[in-house]
């Protein structure tokens, strides 16, 4: 194992299906859990995750340990993409670096998926965040604290905003799983027909639930397979794939037309045709009620994490990283005037000069 960090292609250089690099040398973990969001997985292990870079999502990946420092990750084959992964090792700590909170915020925008996190992302790079933060320097304890639950609840929904959830929608073979995925998109992008196994490979498409992004994932259904069958190998490679989905999904709608519990985690949904279906509460008759089936998913997928449904609130602050949300839940609301100023200046980096500074040193002299 080379004792620097290294990112190096192994596959061929260029545009193909797949593009496999390696990981390797001091802090290849570190670098790994930053882009993926999880710790590597242990010696001989496999993971599906999502590359990330400063919030900005990247490629769905596959990630495996060969051992201490020593990984491959397998994107698709786009050479911009690996140029960007290739050039992480160059400037490691750089890549590293704090920026103000603005800026960071700024960037976002720029790759904002909807108008809710667009113009949550605005009013955070035009100061929103850091002043009704500044506002609270002479505030007492209790409206600190008060302002700082406010705060980590607004988190939580920007967090939905800037990465989107992935939603996989699974369960028995003909259950209807290509119709919802098709409602939910509002396009025909999976083939439907009765015949079961028509949907043999995983699609993930960009889709909305309601004000908030998602990658929409649709499935192999499963089903027994008989050894030998036309196109059986085939099959079982996507029920195997769409298995590795749920274990990994944020959300799993499982569809079925029975009301059977799902064997994987997730919400049980049944799926049936016609109006008169639609009284028991878990129903869903998505050709023939598209908007019935659209509000439904977006409300369970709110209900599942707590979310509110409209997740902007004109000018409000938001802290739109984790980090920063639990950097702030942290802060002692006890902080006197000055020592509350530093924190926060050290939390969402220092203003700095020019028309969007909001507070310097002198600020409260």
């Amino acid at each position: 194992m080379s004792a620097t960090l290294r990112v190096r292609e192994l596959s061929a250089p260029g545009r193909g299906a797949v593009s496999v690099l390696a990981v390797e040398g001091t802090g290849a973990a570190a670098l790994l859990e930053r882009l993926c969001g999880t710790r590597p997985p242990p010696a001989g292990g496999l993971a599906l995750v999502h590359v990330r870079e400063g919030g900005l999502e990247l490629d769905e990946a596959l990630l495996a340990s060969h051992g201490p420092e020593r990984y491959e990750l397998q994107v698709h084959g786009s050479p911009p993409l690996v140029r960007r992964l290739l050039a992480l090792s160059e400037a490691p700590a750089e890549a590293l670096q704090p920026q103000r909170v603005e800026a960071r915020a700024l960037r976002l925008l720029e790759h904002a998926r909807g108008a809710a996190a667009a113009r949550m992302l605005l009013d955070q790079a035009e100061g929103a965040l850091r002043r009704e933060l500044a506002d609270l320097a002479h505030a007492s304890a209790g409206q600190r604290s008060e302002t700082l639950l406010a705060l980590a609840e607004r988190a939580r929904a920007a967090r939905w905003l800037v990465e989107p959830a992935r939603v996989v929608i699974a369960g028995p073979a003909n259950a209807g799983k290509s119709t919802l995925f098709n409602v939910l998109l509002g396009e025909g992008r999976a083939i439907v027909h009765a015949a079961p196994g028509t949907t043999r490979d995983a699609l993930r498409e960009p889709a909305f639930l309601g004000a908030y992004p998602v990658w929409l994932h649709d499935t192999a259904g499963e089903r027994p397979l008989a050894a030998g069958a036309r196109g059986a190998q085939v099959e079982a490679e996507g029920q195997r794939r769409a298995r590795l989905l749920v274990g990994s999904a944020d959300l799993v709608l499982w569809l079925d037309p029975s009301g059977a519990d799902p064997d994987a985690r997730g919400r049980r949904l049944r799926s049936r045709a016609g109006r008169a279906a639609l009284a028991a509460p878990d129903t869903l008759a998505a050709l023939e009620e598209p908007e019935h089936a659209r509000g439904r998913i977006a409300a369970i997928f709110r209900d599942e994490f707590g979310l509110p449904e409209n997740p902007w609130t004109p000018g409000a602050g938001v802290p739109f990283e984790l980090a920063l949300a639990a950097q702030l839940a942290g802060l002692d609301p006890s902080l006197d005037p000055q020592a509350w100023m530093r924190a926060l200046a050290q939390l969402l980096g220092a203003p700095g000069a020019g028309p969007n500074c909001l507070f310097g040193p002198d600020a409260l002299s």
